[in-house]
């Protein structure tokens, strides 16, 4: 069985080495994913995927308000129709201190 001195040891050593290597990996995947977010084409599928959640949720909130039991008075549409146009993005006031990616979009 190992001593634990040299156990300690060559779990240091391997953390050390480890770190090293993990953080350089870290990085370099970090700058990637900031490339691949900051591409035009993702901003706007990204934006348009925004769209499609807002209008659906918009649809989902109509639909239980409509199901809603003592609501005495149903509302003017029971299928809202979605809106198509889109608008501007909204820019992101934070950033994510670790990836220095803008927050917002997942909300």
């Amino acid at each position: 069985m190992f001593k634990k001195p040299g156990l300690l040891a060559a779990f240091g050593i391997g953390y050390v080495l480890g770190a090293r290597a993990g953080r350089e990996r870290y990085d370099a995947m970090v700058t990637k994913a900031q490339e691949l977010w900051h591409d035009p084409r993702v901003q706007e599928k990204a934006h348009r995927a925004r769209i499609v959640a807002e209008e659906k949720a918009d649809m989902a909130k109509h639909t239980i308000q409509d199901k809603m039991p003592g609501d005495s008075k149903p509302s003017s549409a029971s299928t809202p129709t979605p809106q198509t146009t889109l608008s501007t993005p909204r820019p992101h006031t934070t950033t994510d201190p670790v990836t220095d990616m803008p927050r917002g979009w997942e909300s």
